[in-house]
């Protein structure tokens, strides 16, 4: 039964129910209770009383316990929608994220209603009992026709309801054609082909049968130039999917794979080297579910790839993509299409999540990847909230996620293996000692330039990984003064490409110094490579040669990504340099040589993920090479010994974890605990780490295991002094409760992070 509390009329008793409501745009971490004579839906926006203020609520659930009037209450106004957009599970596992991760509710909820939402829908009245006769009526109507007392009578007595309805154009369905090559290689010699015709048909003869959206997407070529083929006679063309696209041939690994997803109807973890086959594995778990789809990537970048192979396997199907990039109206767009029923398949980043789309399959494509933990005033993590979905869910990955691993080494959760690439063999992978190794450059091998000669020679591509953007760091030989923000406890980086020295923390820009503010020296050094610096390199080893460079300084809109990424496909780009941006699951069959750059400082960090991060960049990074044809991985390094080197190189990735276990094993790290890392930021350095000993002392007392308080890695960013201490428990939700209770005494602003991908990055 539900609580009733009684109100006395005069001519009839009036039954309240109590909800749990969380209060849009707020920053608490609470929910409050909200007393409603009328039914509300699980999930539902409505408007409260606040503060003396209208604010939107989620309704979060009934409340069936006994009133208690000394909780939080809300006057509750009115419904907002009429009805929730937000599935039963999806509220429930945004309740338990926000508590989970000590993050804002509210705030967690209001990612499922893009900004802008309220300018598309016009609220409705329908008649519940048919026997009125009365159609539907818009709002305005509906008060103009009966009156706004009869309005609120009718909603009192459940007479009508008051819903939103919005104005969507239906898509028009999308007609797709495919391109087969015709002619042999010999027929096709003695043809006069323009370049743009050269580029299909050397695609086509990888790929055999290609959809036109792939070609245009990937070779930038429109349809006169297919026209011109198949006049040449050279191509044949399909209005329909041809049958031999649509059987596609799984090896038994794959096949097995399917069978196991397909029967098991829950959390599976996909366990494939890079290029096995995985995203076959996904396609065809959809087609024989034959269901709807949420396809989540951790980058945009990846978006593009994704959505082709989707188009060239079901043309028919209604696919839509979300992410950051997009505008308010393409985000509103998309929401509408979803609560419609009109999405079959979803690709996006993390916030596709969250989008109200009636999906009965998740894929969670590059599990592991940092990207799906979402840092900031709201913390959550995708991975977290996908296990809470009650159906299938694939965790795919060729360097899984450990709690993943443990649990299917316990048999916890079902994992299906792939060991073997697909149409391909793994990559050699070649150490090279830069202590001994004869160097063309101060960061270049000649080992590595000449094998970069070889590949480039032959017509291939070739793709440089570096640490990190930017061209170097400045310091003095004199004084060994390192140039440094003013307001961050960090080195500046040097951007030559236009002058500038740029902190990579809070965004700080100065000009570039020619003497050293200490001792006034001139004898000033670049130390360091960045993107920027290898690039340079680059063009100097290589100046005839087409070369682009990829990070976050640079790519300021996926697009301009996108084109450098079709450049590579198409052969007109000969040498990438990048960050880890290239290492997420890119798959560019023109590449067959990738070069490691600088890796050693990334093992150092004083962070309990950096050896583990090491390990997945290395085997992501080498497994980009040799997609179509057997590869080969250089990895400069100064420390040929490392044991995370050794396994990378093996790809070894269950010998790895099993001793990465053990380490966390009997060090009681992740995932055998979870930590909770709370900093503690201040305007003086040595109060702030007053307040955090402070707080610490008061944790101690409710026996919470702790490590510090201490300075953070950085020490100082934007202004503030940081300190952070770690917190290890079985009961986070416990804990975060006490965290909370002590922190309202302390005025000092704080972050909590729970099982971050980092400890050192904020």
């Amino acid at each position: 039964m539900y609580d009733k509390i009684n109100i006395e009329s005069k001519n009839n008793e009036v039954v309240f129910l109590l909800y749990q409501v969380a209060l849009s745009n707020s920053s608490l971490k609470k929910t409050f209770y909200c007393q409603s004579n009328i039914p509300l839906e699980k999930g539902e926006r409505i408007i409260v009383k606040f503060k003396g203020k209208k604010t939107i609520g989620y309704v979060l659930g009934k409340v069936n316990n006994s009133f208690n009037k000394d909780k939080d209450t809300l006057v509750f106004q009115s419904r907002l929608d009429g009805k929730s957009f937000l599935r039963s599970w999806l509220v429930d596992a945004l309740k338990d994220a926000a508590y989970y991760y000590n993050t804002p509710v509210g705030k967690l909820f209001d990612l499922c209603f893009p900004k802008g939402i309220e300018n598309y829908f016009v609220q409705k009245v329908r008649f519940n009992n048919p026997l009125y006769g009365f159609e539907e009526f818009t709002l305005n109507e509906f008060i103009n026709k009966f009156g706004e007392r009869k309005l609120q009578q009718f909603l009192k007595d459940g007479t009508i309801s008051v819903f939103k309805d919005f104005k969507l154009k239906v898509p028009t369905p999308r007609k797709e054609i495919y391109l087969e090559l015709k002619a042999d290689l010999k027929e096709v010699s003695t043809k006069r082909l323009t370049e743009k015709q050269k580029k299909v048909i050397d695609y086509l003869f990888l790929n055999k049968i290609v959809s036109y959206k792939e070609l245009k997407e990937l070779l930038d070529i429109n349809k006169d130039v297919i026209l011109q083929l198949k006049r040449k006679e050279l191509i044949k063309i399909y209005e329909n999917i041809p049958e031999k696209i649509k059987k596609v041939v799984l090896n038994e690994e794959q096949e097995k794979a399917v069978e196991e997803v397909v029967k098991s109807k829950s959390k599976v973890l996909l366990h494939g080297v890079t290029g096995s086959g995985k995203t076959e594995v996904y396609l065809s778990v959809i087609e024989r579910l034959n269901t709807k789809v949420l396809y989540l990537v951790p980058e945009v970048s990846l978006i593009e790839q994704t959505l082709s192979r989707i188009y060239s396997r079901f043309p028919d199907l209604k696919v839509e993509v979300y992410h950051s990039y997009l505008t308010k109206s393409q985000k509103v767009d998309v929401w509408l299409k979803a609560i419609k029923g009109q999405i079959d398949v979803l690709i996006g980043t993390r916030s596709a999540f969250f989008i109200p789309h009636n999906y009965e399959l998740i894929i969670v494509d590059e599990a592991h990847d940092e990207s799906y933990y979402q840092d900031g005033e709201v913390v959550y993590d995708i991975n977290y909230l996908a296990d809470k979905f009650p159906g299938p869910v694939i965790f795919g990955s060729a360097t899984p996620r450990l709690d993943h691993y443990l649990k299917a080494k316990d048999n916890k959760m079902k994992i299906c293996k792939l060991t073997k690439r697909y149409g391909a063999h793994l990559p050699d992978v070649e150490i090279i000692n830069m202590k001994k190794e004869e160097k063309l450059t101060y960061h270049l091998s000649k080992k590595l330039v000449d094998e970069m000669k070889n590949e480039l020679d032959n017509s291939k591509s070739v793709m440089l990984f570096v640490r990190r953007k930017g061209y170097s760091l400045i310091m003095c030989t004199n004084c060994g003064h390192v140039v440094k923000c003013p307001s961050c406890e960090v080195a500046l980086t040097y951007h030559k490409s236009n002058e500038k020295l740029k902190c990579h923390i809070c965004g700080y820009e100065t000009e570039v110094i020619s003497t050293c503010p200490v001792c006034g020296s001139i004898m000033l050094l670049e130390k360091g490579a960045g993107t920027e610096r290898i690039e340079k390199e680059i063009q100097n080893l290589f100046p005839a040669r087409n070369i682009s460079r990829v990070d976050t300084e640079v790519i300021q809109d996926y697009r301009l990504f996108q084109k450098i990424l079709k450049g590579l496909y198409n052969g007109e780009l000969n040498i990438l340099v990048g960050t880890k941006m290239i290492t997420k699951g890119l798959d560019v069959p023109t590449v067959n040589l990738i070069g490691v750059i600088d890796i050693d400082a990334i093992q150092s960090l004083p962070d309990y993920n950096s050896a583990l991060n090491l390990f997945r960049l290395i085997v992501q990074v080498v497994g980009r090479s040799g997609r179509k044809e057997k590869g080969k991985a250089l990895i400069q390094t100064y420390d040929p010994e490392s044991l995370v080197l050794k396994y990378a190189v093996k790809q070894d990735v269950e010998g790895y974890y099993d001793y990465e276990l053990n380490q966390r094993r009997a060090l009681n790290y992740p995932p055998f605990v979870d930590i909770i890392q709370v900093v503690v930021y201040s305007n003086e350095k040595e109060s702030g780490f007053k307040n955090a000993e402070k707080i610490v002392e008061e944790l101690k007392n409710h026996s919470i295991q702790i490590l510090g308080p201490t300075e953070f890695f950085i020490p100082k960013i934007r202004n503030l002094y940081l300190h952070h201490f770690i917190i290890k428990t079985n009961e986070v939700l416990k804990v975060n409760q006490t965290l909370n209770d002590i922190l309202v005494k302390f005025p000092a602003k704080v972050s909590i992070r729970v099982n971050p991908p980092s400890l050192y990055f904020i």
